[in-house]
């Protein structure tokens, strides 16, 4: 029984995370676009605010609440037997969503000038203008990115993972072609801002054409008074602030950013997405693939399975997370120089910058990878106000650490990255402490045994790159000889970091070894 339901977790975490590589590979190619043909300056700060007012408004409003209520909901109604009525409760949940997106749209275009000024705190290096008016352009997107996360959410409660897996690619796609084709043009960065709109809307086509046959129970109406409508609706008010506070804390980093000099807010956003390659491809992948499994568990009463789900879940995400968030402290230099400077507009003075604050954004891969598997645990529990009320906490301490990074170090914007950092760690030995406490016992010295062997691995790993890098010359005259270079060291940082691993005996990867070597074999006897 647990051998089977392993397998089918690790059957779903892959399709989800080789879909979240293709989503995180586009997106990085999106983002690679901007300073390289945007620039690091002050227009590409007011599109990176623009980009960042739109995306906290659909992560307010919608984006929490899929993992944590409505996949847990409509999951449980599939595993009791219960589709049709449980349809009438997320029916109407998103009935409410798409009539308050009208308003919401609506409001944020009327009032985009102050949103503005609050995400940019009236700093005089930011074009407040250009930003308002991307801003505008950029909401109806999302109305259609919350329709496509909707329709992502029911398709995971189904467990059809594949299909709700490469909708983002195309959003991301289409993004960085529009960056590509207007950034030049005589439309400039307002072009892109349609193009990215435009983007939007087909990624929303996309996600509802294979969601379709699973609305077969939906109807256009609202029963408000419904049971499971009701629970539906505790559960999201609490997720939806809690992704409130996931996002107040990335507008506190950004804010804090825009107090130095112009260009790193775009810096920032560099790093950010570095780091959050290998944590969404591992911790969001494997994230969304465990919570209708774990969903499930509660729903039927299987306490044990759902311990050690979540505890497989963790270690399996920290096996791969915490590697690369000690080669990214080696190589924070290489890795920015190499996958971001294009042109001469993405100096070497800008690779400094971004590749100190991926140092420090670092430490948030093994930190925030735990927090991302606990809140999928807690909802699954029907639980959205515990992680709330920690991530209350963090939104204080993260004002307060980066206001003596800011005053009192030399850090620079890098100390805004090392404030987020420390606030996430706070935030996982809470949850990890609140979890244990309310299941009496999640296995933590299981997941203690596992972390004195995977760290040290890594240790390893990373002083073995530190003297490649030594060897290795810093800047090639060559684009592809630096991507040469950075993939032999990424391989050789691999190879001997699950050397090391394989050594010290660590179950799970003694697993994927096995699964390798499963699926090679399956693959030359095809042959």
């Amino acid at each position: 029984m647990e051998n089977t339901q392993n397998k089918k977790l690790t059957g779903a975490a892959a399709i989800v995370m080789s879909s979240i590589i293709f989503s995180r590979l586009t997106g990085f190619v999106r983002e690679v676009l901007v300073p390289s043909l945007i620039g690091v300056n002050q227009v590409a700060d007011a599109y990176n605010i623009a980009f960042k007012v739109t995306g906290l408004m659909y992560d307010l409003l919608v984006g929490g609440a899929i993992s944590a209520a409505l996949i847990p909901i409509l999951s449980g109604y599939i595993a009791k037997k219960d589709e049709e009525n449980g349809w009438k409760a997320v029916g109407t949940f998103i009935n409410v969503i798409m009539v308050s997106m009208v308003f919401v749209c609506f409001a944020g275009v009327v009032f985009a000038p102050q949103l503005v000024t609050i995400m940019a705190q009236n700093n005089t290096r930011v074009d407040i203008n250009l930003a308002v008016e991307l801003t505008r352009i950029l909401f109806p997107s999302v109305a259609f990115l919350m329709m496509a996360g909707l329709s992502n959410g029911v398709l995971n409660a189904y467990q059809r993972f594949a299909a709700a897996a490469y909708g983002p690619t195309i959003y991301n796609l289409g993004s960085a072609l529009s960056i590509f084709l207007f950034s030049k043009s005589r439309w400039g960065v307002r072009g892109v801002a349609y193009g990215v709109m435009a983007s939007a809307f087909i990624y929303f086509v996309f996600q509802f054409s294979f969601a379709r046959r699973n609305f077969k129970f939906y109807r256009p109406k609202f029963y408000l008074k419904h049971d499971g409508f009701r629970k539906l609706f505790k559960l999201a008010i609490p997720s939806l602030m809690s992704s409130a506070v996931v996002q107040i804390n990335a507008l506190i980093t950004s804010s804090f950013a825009l107090q130095f000099s112009a260009g790193s807010l775009t810096a920032l956003n560099v790093a950010d997405r570095t780091w959050q390659m290998p944590y969404g491809v591992f911790a969001q992948g494997m994230g969304i693939a465990m919570l209708p499994s774990l969903s499930s568990d509660l729903a039927t009463g299987k306490v044990k399975e759902f311990k050690d789900t979540l505890m497989k879940g963790i270690k399996s995400v920290l096996l791969m997370t915490i590697p690369a968030g000690v080669g990214f402290i080696v190589l924070k230099e290489p890795i920015i120089r190499t996958i971001f400077k294009f042109t001469n507009k993405f100096d070497e003075e800008a690779v400094i910058t971004a590749g100190s604050i991926l140092m420090f954004f670092s430490i948030a891969l093994l930190s925030q990878s735990i927090v991302t598997i606990l809140n999928r645990a807690f909802y699954a529990d029907n639980d959205t106000k515990t992680p709330l009320y920690i991530g209350i906490g963090t939104i204080v301490l993260n004002m307060i650490f980066s206001s003596i990074f800011m005053k009192t170090t030399n850090l620079g914007v890098s100390g805004m990255a090392l404030s987020y950092s420390l606030v996430s760690a706070i935030n996982a030995v809470l949850l990890l402490t609140m979890l244990n406490k309310k299941m009496k016992g999640i296995y933590l010295d299981k997941l203690f045994s596992f972390l004195a062997k995977v760290i040290p691995a890594s240790l390893v790993m990373g002083a073995a790159l530190f003297l490649l890098n030594l060897v290795i010359p810093g800047e090639a005259s060559s684009k592809i000889i630096q991507f040469i270079d950075l993939a032999f060291e990424i391989t050789v940082g691999v190879v001997v970091y699950f050397a090391v691993v394989l050594l010290l005996k660590v179950e799970e990867a003694d697993s994927f070894k096995n699964m390798i070597v499963s699926k090679l074999k399956k693959t030359a006897k095809r042959q």
